[in-house]
Formats: C-alpha cells, sequence, structure tokens
C-alpha cells in the first residue's frame, strides 16, 4: 500500500508526515510499523472515521483511534499458463456508469469501493439490459505491476462465468503493457480463492490488514 500511494499513485493522496491517505479510497499506510500515524491530521484534511492499513499495520496508535479488526488478505499472482480473453470482453466503464458501479459494489464490498475508485484505473463490466451484473478492474499500481480489483458479479448473474472472462481480459490488457498482474483476496473467501486457483493464481504471501476507527468524542 505504501509503494503505491507513494509511487504511481501519488497524486492521489494525500501526504501528512509519514501517513499517506488517498481521497477515493478507505486505506492509509506508513512505511514501518513503529511509526506512530498522525491519524488527527489525515482526518481534519478529509479521512473517514473509518480507514484500513494494509501490510505494514503500526504497532501503536495515537489518542483518539482505537484497533476494530486485523485480519489476513492474500496477495495472489498468475502463472505463464492462464489462457487469455479478448481485450473486448466486457465494455469500458466511465462516468456514465458510476451509478451501477456502486451499486454492484454495495453488495460484494460496501467498505472498499468508493464514488472515485474507478479513477484508480481501468474498468470492464457486463450489462444485462440497463444493469450492470459484473465488473473487474485496476487499483493498486505498482512499478511493472497492476492489481485486478473489483471483481464481482450480482449474485442472480452468478455462475455464467463474467469474473473469469473480465479478469482474462484484464490480464490480456496488462501482458499487452508489458505489466505483471496481482490481486487480493481476503482469506476467508473460499469462492473467489477457489475461482482464482482454478485460473491458475497462486498466493505469493499474505498480508495483515488492520482496521481502525476515531473514537467518537463524549458528549
Amino acid at each position: 500500500m505504501w509503494s503505491a500511494l507513494s509511487g504511481p499513485h501519488r497524486s492521489l493522496a494525500g501526504r501528512l508526515g509519514d501517513l499517506l491517505s488517498p481521497a477515493i479510497a478507505p486505506f492509509v499506510a506508513v512505511p514501518t510499523t513503529d511509526l506512530l500515524p498522525d491519524l488527527e491530521s489525515a482526518h481534519r484534511h478529509g479521512l473517514a472515521d473509518q480507514a484500513y492499513f494494509v501490510g505494514a499495520c503500526p504497532a501503536a496508535l495515537p489518542d483518539g483511534w482505537r484497533f476494530v479488526s486485523r485480519s489476513f488478505i492474500l496477495q495472489m499472482f498468475p502463472t505463464a499458463g492462464i489462457p487469455e480473453t479478448g481485450e473486448d470482453a466486457g465494455v469500458v466503464l466511465g462516468e456514465t456508469d458510476r451509478v451501477a458501479m456502486r451499486e454492484l459494489t454495495q453488495i460484494a464490498f460496501p467498505d472498499f469501493f468508493r464514488e472515485r475508485t474507478r479513477e484508480l484505473g481501468l474498468y470492464l463490466g457486463v450489462y444485462d439490459g440497463a444493469r450492470l451484473v459484473a465488473m473487474a478492474g485496476e487499483r493498486l499500481a505498482l512499478a511493472g505491476l497492476q492489481e485486478i480489483s473489483g471483481v464481482c458479479t450480482h449474485p442472480d448473474f452468478a455462475g455464467r462465468g463474467h469474473a473469469r472472462r473480465l479478469t482474462r481480459a484484464l490480464l490480456s490488457r496488462h501482458r499487452r503493457r508489458g505489466v505483471g498482474s496481482f490481486l487480493h483476496v481476503s482469506e476467508g473467501n473460499a469462492g473467489a480463492r477457489r475461482l482464482y486457483a482454478s485460473m491458475g493464481f497462486v498466493v505469493r504471501a499474505s498480508l495483515l490488514m488492520c482496521k481502525v476507527e476515531r473514537i467518537p468524542a463524549q458528549p
């Protein structure tokens, strides 16, 4: 997270001392665990009452903040044998699709996809009539690497291969651009883990994710 926010996504992050806080996703980052993040300053500059550290979670928080939960996410990379899908799979989603994207992701992962998340990269979608039923896109960018994220399908349209085709389409685009692909999945999301494993993704690392929140002021 720190590498993305201090590198390719620097223009979308706000720096406050040793803390980077993006305006378009609920993530904050520190380079090492021994730094005390200045969450109060970040809050005054737009950080919400809840946020997530990934990878490097601080050992302590400033007064007025507390840890809510700790969990693990798996970082997965594709093997060379994954077949590609044509880059025209799905349609490119843009500004006019913003509401539909939010409605779909509110079902899949309401905490993580925000109003401006799509600005982090390219998003592809599948419509059934006027209804967006599946999507996949790009989030974190690192030097030579691009994260695949936001992969979701409406429950009414599950089992039709939409997630697999959209993910492969993104892999094709990344290979053409000469960048490597990777993704993250919650350790407890057995369905998504099975999907990616069946496609040929393998686990590279297990990363700690810490959710923190601002303690409400006493009346």
